[in-house]
C-alpha cells in the first residue's frame, strides 16, 4: 500500500495483494517502523458502515469503508473511491482510494503487483 498524505487529504494506492489481503481478511495493513516499539500504522478496511470514514486512536490511522461498496469496488475495473469527511470545525478530510497502477515515468518499476490499464 502506498500512503500519501497532504493538506488534509489521505491517499491510498492499494496493489493488486493488498486488496486480495483486504478482501479475504477484511483489513490490510501499512506500518512505517521508527525504532524500537515505535510505528506509524495505517489500516484499510471493510465494515457495516454508512461511509468512508477515517479515525486516528493512537498511533494507528483507520480508513474503513462500507463492506458492500468495498466488495464492489474490488470486483469490478473501478479505479478509486472518494469521500470528504466533515471534521467540527467546518473543513473536511478529503480520502481517496485507488487501485496501484504501474507509473510511466519509472519504466524500471517491478509492476507484477499492480493493476493493468485496460486498452
Amino acid at each position: 500500500m502506498k500512503i500519501r498524505c497532504h493538506a488534509n487529504s489521505i491517499r491510498l494506492r492499494v496493489r493488486k495483494s493488498d486488496v486480495e489481503i483486504l478482501e479475504n481478511n477484511g483489513a490490510v495493513r501499512e506500518e512505517i517502523l521508527f525504532g524500537p516499539g515505535q510505528a506509524l500504522v495505517f489500516e484499510l478496511c471493510m465494515e457495516e458502515r454508512p461511509a468512508i470514514t477515517a479515525s486516528l486512536e493512537g498511533n494507528l490511522v483507520k480508513i474503513c469503508m462500507p463492506q458492500q461498496l468495498a466488495l464492489s469496488w474490488i470486483q469490478s475495473e473501478t479505479v478509486g473511491l472518494e469521500h470528504h469527511q466533515a471534521l467540527p470545525n467546518g473543513e473536511a478530510l478529503h480520502l481517496l482510494i485507488e487501485k496501484d497502477f504501474p507509473c510511466k515515468h519509472q519504466p524500471m518499476e517491478d509492476k507484477s503487483d499492480t493493476f493493468q490499464e485496460l486498452a
